[in-house]
């Protein structure tokens, strides 16, 4: 079923809490160890579900992420809602006790298509530190296993910083070995706790988008990066013997580290650059989704935003509806037409498929139109990429 998604989300993200018992050093939320007072209650959360099947189907994939969605009781109860609603639905919540076996199963008899659980490194000692909290590392990798025994689908977020980017091949190995769904990469943002001495430089934004590419092609293991578009084009020139950006270092030595790593079923479609990924679990990616394009961010209060890490207040949805805001308001009108990015961006023959993180150049610049920080491409003319 063809999506227009300048019409209507694709993705949208709900952080139906901030409270969390987790001091991650980048947390975009700075996240608190109480709920809110201002949530939005259960009857708020059942009409966002209603506001977004307005949008008419195909309905977005809904994502509840936090905070800790398993801090608030009603969860079950508001993804079971989306789930008869026909939404298919996801959770992205902490590695801490909070995730017990009956919480899961309550969760999977609510509907819900896939658990994310992050981990940041392969060991406690990277992981645990950037999760401010010991033990995190352990008790994650025995939720991937409570998972993986009661059917749930799973997948591994991990946020590429300085701090642990040549620890990247081991948690893909860990990946491989829990047998997730899918490997979501996520490029560090400096808002929030996030500082911008955390981001990796545009070399390294490279050779580690080039290195998933490969890892993907060798292995099978299904890879998306996020707040990192530039694996759409990277992967839309390595697949036709057109790259000719030269890697540094970095890229080499993750590549030696995966040398031995199983063979797997080859990816034809990494990043959805040029058509649709299916995975395993029935949840799809599209091409060209980026902040404000195809997708939006809730927040706990009901705060609406281009990106949870563009933090630029749209509207909110007890004032007004979700597709009002999608459709009018002047933030999403101009993230939704690459034709209004400024810089190499708005030149860039890839601006469709990419178009760079709006996040970090806001972060960065302070305009969210202007150029991706973090990108070495140079822009080459000729005919433009959708």
């Amino acid at each position: 079923m063809y999506l227009d998604i300048t019409k209507k989300p694709f993705i949208v993200f709900w952080e139906i809490t901030r409270a969390c018992m987790l001091a991650c050093k980048h947390c975009r939320a700075r996240a608190i160890r109480k709920r809110h007072p201002d949530e939005l209650t259960t009857k708020e959360a059942f009409g966002v579900v209603d506001q977004l099947l307005d949008f008419g189907k195909p309905h977005p994939l809904l994502v509840f992420t936090g905070g800790d969605p398993l801090m608030r009781e009603d969860v079950f109860e508001i993804v079971e809602y989306a789930s008869e609603s026909g939404i298919r639905t996801a959770i992205a919540f902490s590695g801490t006790r909070l995730a017990t076996e009956k919480r899961l199963e309550k969760l999977k008899d609510a509907g819900v298509s896939r658990i994310a659980i992050s981990l940041d490194g392969s060991n406690p000692e990277i992981h645990d530190h950037f999760r401010g909290v010991s033990g995190t590392f352990e008790t994650s990798l025995e939720i991937l296993d409570l998972a993986s025994e009661l059917g749930i689908s799973s997948q591994i977020n991990t946020t590429v910083t300085t701090f642990n980017i040549h620890d990247l091949p081991n948690i893909a190995r860990l990946g491989i070995e829990s047998e997730i769904t899918l490997w979501d990469v996520f490029f560090v943002v400096p808002t929030g706790r996030a500082k911008p001495e955390y981001m990796p430089s545009p070399q390294e934004f490279e050779d580690v988008l080039s290195w998933l590419y490969d890892l993907s092609r060798k292995t099978g293991l299904n890879v998306k990066s996020s707040a990192a578009t530039h694996l759409r084009r990277i992967e839309y020139m390595r697949d036709r013997g057109a790259y000719d950006i030269e890697h540094g270092e970095l890229y080499l030595r993750l590549l030696d580290a995966i040398k031995d790593f199983p063979e797997g079923e080859r990816k034809e479609i990494v990043a959805g650059a040029h058509g649709r990924s299916i995975a395993r679990d029935g949840i799809r990616r599209m091409m060209g989704i980026t902040d404000g394009r195809g997708m939006f961010f809730i927040s706990h209060v009901g705060d609406v935003y281009p990106s949870g890490f563009l933090p630029i207040k749209a509207g909110n949805v007890r004032e007004t509806s979700l597709e009002e805001i999608y459709m009018k308001s002047e933030i999403f009108k101009n993230l939704k037409d690459p034709e209004r990015l400024k810089g190499k961006c708005g030149k860039c023959e890839f601006r469709y498929i990419c178009g760079g993180s709006r996040a970090r150049a806001y972060a960065v610049t302070g305009d969210y139109l202007s150029a991706e920080p973090n990108c070495i491409y140079k822009p080459r003319g000729g005919e433009v990429i959708k």
